[in-house]
């Protein structure tokens, strides 16, 4: 990856659970992550950008995962091939014809993608422990890595053990009192009547992530060799439901809920309108961290680095500050609709607020910006060559962005939300090189939609004003106001690639159905049901590919990366325009 540092580059970002393959089972998984860098490679972008991969929970956020290190086993590629164990027999014993037929579905049906994962996981772990022979590698690999991640995966199997227990419940602070804590459940277990089935259940969480280890770590090669930087994510919390927070008790402060203040880009619902976002994280014990030397982020970072060339560390803004909640989200509608003194009354007096100051004093600021400086110096060195870059949005202090400029971690550069004080856009010129470029995250809408939305605007009610951000809009993409499209039309898209591309920014990066023009959205903060995190694409991104009604805009991006010179070898672009010019090579 030696040439791709120092050189701007392009990139594209996808959820893994979004991708498609044939014969996949209903969600994306490493085969398909695979097939998405082949198609990176064809395309010279050069970063691949997904979401965290760590194993969800019941609301099948990645951003509210179960653990910060272990790896979902929903991703994994599950067939004969693939997993150690898994007979022929046995894969087709549950995955039968009507089964494969369920999972093409256009959306991710969670509980069943899971059940038959897992199902088919238990399945190959019995074949897997009745043919192994104490010396065999498979067997010699496996025990290694069971050593090799003693410090975290031992409490995590457990944990999972014992959410099967519970019937899948991992709401821990509900469990009976000896398993709340991981000391006393340990003891629990060994004077338990089932300890013979939890043991082997501990056992069997244990093989799932030594196989997601191997494959992520065969995605990691194939990267490499393909010359694609894959672009990881690290959320700023966790789960307060999590193997982490309940194998690490005294690291968390369960007293509130972390989130985000009311803005006015995401208002998903009357709540979060009113009160912001509550996300339910529980805050860090940021001196128990510091006394323990930062040991749990240090194995988070090392975990994360293994497989991923660069890593995304979302809401940085939450190592300065972080917006608090005294409610968990559960209780969120009961305060939608009372006043401040209403809420005070059912909380004891506390309201949500910034934690640790809200940067209204200068004392309390330089706190802030001298305890985010701290943590993220203890990240960047906890990194080694991998590189960093701080999701940077939301109600940014003044003191952030120079920081990070300073410590050399790239921010992000929305051109939508980068504004001068007149509220036109600022020239994609005066964008900082060391950033990000980017029209979206997971958490926007497609420019698609965007583009849908100002439309009804200029022809509505508020037309006017509707009409002055179209020519806001119009001047960024250095297009004629006057001939603005009523839809969102190819050359208009082709447009907002040019801009992007041509900024300085070190990396510029489309998000997959930005890229392809479509409207799928991954996630809406603040809606709650079956939607987020669950919307795939239509089809294999090499389908795409020689479909007429989106193989030119993939070609076309392409070639602007090309003219853009962020291609991933300048090298590799003549070899291939040799190649498909016959003549020429010969020449």
């Amino acid at each position: 990856m030696q040439h791709l540092q120092g050189k701007k580059l392009a990139g594209v970002l996808v959820p893994a659970f979004a991708l498609r393959r044939v014969g996949d089972l209903g969600i994306g998984d490493t085969q398909a992550v695979k097939e998405s860098i082949e198609f990176c490679a064809r395309n010279q972008i050069g970063v691949l950008q997904l979401l965290p991969v760590n194993e969800t929970g019941g609301d099948n956020s990645p951003y509210n995962a179960v653990s910060a290190i272990a790896l979902d086993p929903a991703l994994l590629t599950i067939a004969p091939n693939t997993v150690p164990g898994l007979t022929e027999e046995s894969f087709h014993q549950l995955a039968t014809p009507d089964v494969l037929q369920k999972a093409g579905a256009a959306s991710i049906d969670y509980p069943f993608v899971k059940k038959l994962k897992l199902d088919l996981l238990r399945l190959a772990f019995a074949n897997f422990l009745a043919e192994a022979q104490a010396n065999s590698p498979a067997n010699r690999a496996f025990a290694a890595f069971q050593k090799d991640n003693q410090d975290w995966l031992a409490s995590y199997a457990l944990f999972r053990a014992l959410v099967d227990e519970q019937g899948g419940n991992t709401t821990w602070t509900l469990w009976d009192k000896p398993l709340q804590k991981p000391e006393t459940a340990r003891q629990w277990l060994l004077d338990s009547q089932h300890s013979a089935r939890l043991k082997n259940d501990i056992e069997f969480w244990s093989y799932v992530q030594w196989l997601a280890s191997r494959q992520w770590d065969e995605v990691r090669a194939c990267a490499d060799a393909a010359h694609i930087a894959l672009m990881g994510d690290i959320p700023f919390g966790v789960s307060r439901y999590s193997a982490d927070v309940w194998a690490n008790q005294a690291l968390f402060d369960l007293s509130w809920c972390g989130g985000a203040p009311p803005e006015k880009f995401f208002q998903g619902d009357e709540f979060t309108r009113t009160w912001g976002q509550n996300w339910g994280i529980p805050l860090y014990n940021w001196q128990a961290h510091k006394q323990e030397g930062f040991t749990w982020w240090q194995s988070r970072i090392a975990h994360t680095v293994r497989y991923f060339h660069y890593f995304r560390i979302d809401h940085v803004l939450g190592f300065f500050r972080i917006y608090a909640f005294p409610w968990q989200p559960e209780k969120n509608q009961e305060f939608t609709h009372l006043s401040e003194a209403q809420a005070k009354a059912l909380t004891g007096g506390r309201l949500p607020k910034f934690i640790a100051g809200d940067d209204s004093t200068p004392a309390s600021a330089l706190a802030n910006e001298a305890q985010g400086k701290e943590l993220l110096t203890t990240i960047i060195e906890a990194a080694g060559s991998a590189r960093v870059i701080a999701e940077d949005l939301g109600v940014i202090p003044n003191y952030v962005r120079p920081l990070l400029k300073q410590l050399g971690i790239p921010g992000f550069s929305i051109p939508i939300f980068e504004r001068q004080p007149d509220y036109n856009f600022k020239p994609k010129e005066t964008f900082p090189p060391l950033n990000l470029c980017t029209y979206g995250t997971h958490d926007h809408e497609p420019l698609a939609s965007y583009y849908e939305h100002l439309v009804s605007w200029w022809h509505g009610p508020d037309g006017d004003n509707g009409w002055r951000e179209v020519q806001r809009l119009a001047k960024f993409l250095s297009l004629d106001a006057n001939q603005a499209p009523t839809e969102y039309t190819q050359s208009l898209q082709f447009a907002f690639f040019k801009a992007l591309l041509q900024s300085p920014c070190w990396l510029a990066v489309l998000m997959i159905t930005d890229l392809l023009g479509t409207k799928q959205r991954f996630n809406e903060p603040g809606l709650a049901g079956d939607y987020n995190w669950s919307q795939r694409l239509d089809k294999p991104l090499d389908q795409y590919e020689i479909d007429d009604r989106y193989a030119n805009k993939i070609s076309y991006f392409k070639q602007l990366i090309i003219e853009t010179d962020r291609a991933i070898s300048p090298e590799l672009v003549r070899m291939q325009q040799r190649a498909a010019n016959p003549k020429e090579m010969k020449n």
